[in-house]
């Protein structure tokens, strides 16, 4: 049945495809009946695939650009271009300086005081200046002494700028007068002439200081100096110290070697003293973010009567604990010190001429404290070491003299406990206060006390700057009792005598100084002495000056 279905369909199909005449002209065929035997086996040829791709013909014509040409012309216009300025940083305007400055001025008790000074101006190559000082008094003691003294001092400086090197000099001359007023003046007469001193000091010293941009270069910095110390009693001394100074750095780490030699010589009507003290002090410097350290050791020779020689440690340590706020700090040190009699008459013009002189010397110091800042503008320090010392210097009342109104030396050996704090502040340059002490324990192998030597140092020091026109300046302080060795008449003892302790009473006084500037030339200054107004004793039978004032002006030109 389908084979009949299939062939039916293919004459329908021819039929349809023949012409139309043709069709009409066979119309019999519909009647037609064909009958196929056999299984019909349809096949599908095989396609011939197209392997061209298409293409898109475009029939749009592209023109020909055609070459043209722009002649440019220059138009000159009137607009002139000003150049600007490049920026450049302004400094505050130098201050104005002045070739000259004198202070004359007159106090209580005959006090004339006159100070001037001259400088040279600003100078890459060069400074240079002069300094002439008088100070005098007439004081007079009801039951003392006459008490007069001067102090007249003259300096030349300079300085001279070479490359990388600084070449200093100065030359100073001083003369200091006093009288031995400390004698019974009710019970003894003495004439002024007889209790005059006079100290008579010459000193020059040079300097080579150079200033090597580079730390790995050798600086240096050495130094001659010499002085001459001469007093009324025909007593002299003479000094030449040279010392240097080299430092130079290697891989973060500071080197430096300081060497030193001292001579002096001392002549006194009786005797004639030499010394020589030859110092070698290498120290190496190391820091980091947190710690420093120097670590060395000074090696000393004094050749004196019989030459000795001393070894020093130096170490000293320090570490901040958090950004310079808390910063302890310890070390070990010594050394050797000269005694002299320039060192002992600054410190005691009542000496008598002809002393014995002896060094002394610092075994060790061990030590130990803590530093920091307390604000931006408040700064402290607390430290507390204890010293073994050999050959002590301390007066006492020279019992040779009828008036005992002089001081010899003597030695001892002692320990020192050592306690100090220091705080201080600064508000720019408007304030500034510093408050220091000092606690001294002193323990002596032979002597019953340290002769004059307080116990307890107080003081506190404040300036007042306001808007650089009125400056104020105060000054308390406190010394604690000392003690002054004295002989007194005891049959028990084999010489008839015995030392006893006689306390002079604590210290407590305070100053007082204004100045005025009531221009940039011209100003007022005026001070206030002892202001408690209590006569108190440095010295055994030397009673200080009472209450004192003083004003006087100043002016630069």
């Amino acid at each position: 049945m389908k084979k009949i279905i299939f062939i039916k369909t293919i004459i329908s199909c021819l039929l349809l495809s023949l012409p139309a005449g043709i069709l009409l002209a066979q119309n019999t065929l519909d009647s037609m009946l064909i009958i196929s035997i056999g299984e019909y086996k349809p096949t599908i040829m095989d396609a011939n695939k197209i392997y061209e791709n298409p293409t898109i013909n475009d029939s749009t014509k592209k023109l020909a650009v055609s070459g043209f040409g722009i002649n440019s012309k220059p138009i000159t216009t009137g607009f002139a271009v000003e150049p600007i300025k490049p920026v450049q940083m302004v400094g505050e305007p130098l201050t104005k300086l002045y070739n000259a400055l004198i202070k004359l001025g007159y106090g209580s008790y005959t006090s004339p005081y006159g100070e001037l000074w001259l400088n040279s101006l600003r100078s890459k190559e060069y400074a240079y200046g002069q300094r002439f000082k008088h100070l005098s008094s007439s004081s007079i003691s009801k039951d003392r002494g006459y008490a007069g003294f001067s102090d007249d001092e003259i300096s030349l400086y300079g300085k001279k700028f070479i490359k990388e090197h600084s070449l200093l000099g100065s030359a100073d001359f001083t003369r200091n007068m006093s009288h031995f007023y400390g004698y019974d003046a009710l019970t003894h007469y003495v004439s002024d002439e007889n209790t005059l001193q006079v100290y008579n000091l010459f000193a020059a010293k040079t300097q080579l200081i150079s200033h090597y941009s580079d730390l790995k270069r050798l600086n240096h910095d050495i130094g001659l100096s010499f002085y001459n110390l001469s007093d009324k009693f025909h007593s002299s001394e003479n000094n030449i110290k040279a010392t240097g100074v080299v430092q130079t750095m290697v891989n973060k780490e500071v080197y430096n070697i300081n060497a030193g030699v001292d001579y002096y010589n001392y002549k006194t009507q009786k005797d004639t003293f030499n010394n020589t003290i030859i110092t070698l002090n290498p120290n190496f410097i190391g820091s980091g973010d947190k710690y420093h350290a120097s670590l060395g050791f000074t090696a000393t020779m004094d050749v004196f009567v019989q030459s000795k020689f001393y070894f020093y440690p130096n170490v000293d340590i320090s570490y901040n604990v958090f950004d310079n706020i808390i910063i302890p700090y310890a070390g070990i040190n010594g050394g050797l010190q000269k005694n002299s009699f320039r060192s002992f008459s600054d410190q005691n013009q009542f000496i008598v001429s002809s002393l014995s002189t002896m060094n002394t010397n610092k075994k060790h110091e061990v030590y130990g404290g803590i530093k920091g800042t307390l604000s931006s503008s408040t700064a402290f320090n607390a430290r507390a070491s204890y010293s073994t010392i050999n050959n002590m210097a301390l007066f006492i009342i020279d019992t040779k003299d009828p008036l005992q109104n002089k001081f010899n030396v003597i030695y001892d050996d002692a320990t020192l406990l050592n306690i100090h704090g220091e705080v201080s502040y600064q508000q720019l340059e408007k304030i500034r206060i510093n408050i220091r002490g000092d606690y001294f324990n002193y323990k002596m192998k032979t002597e019953l006390r340290a002769w004059y030597k307080p116990q307890l140092e107080l003081s506190v020091s404040a300036n007042y700057n306001m808007s650089d026109k009125i400056l104020v300046k105060v000054d308390v302080f406190y010394m604690d009792s000392q003690f002054a060795k004295l002989w007194v008449t005891d049959t028990s003892s084999p010489t008839g005598k015995k030392a006893e302790a006689n306390e002079l009473k604590g210290i407590l006084d305070a100053n007082l100084g204004l100045e005025y500037r009531f221009s940039k030339k011209l100003g007022f200054f005026f001070s206030f002495n002892n202001i408690a107004n209590y006569q108190y004793y440095r010295w055994s039978n030397y009673p200080t000056q009472r209450s004192s004032i003083m004003g006087g002006m100043s002016y630069s030109f």
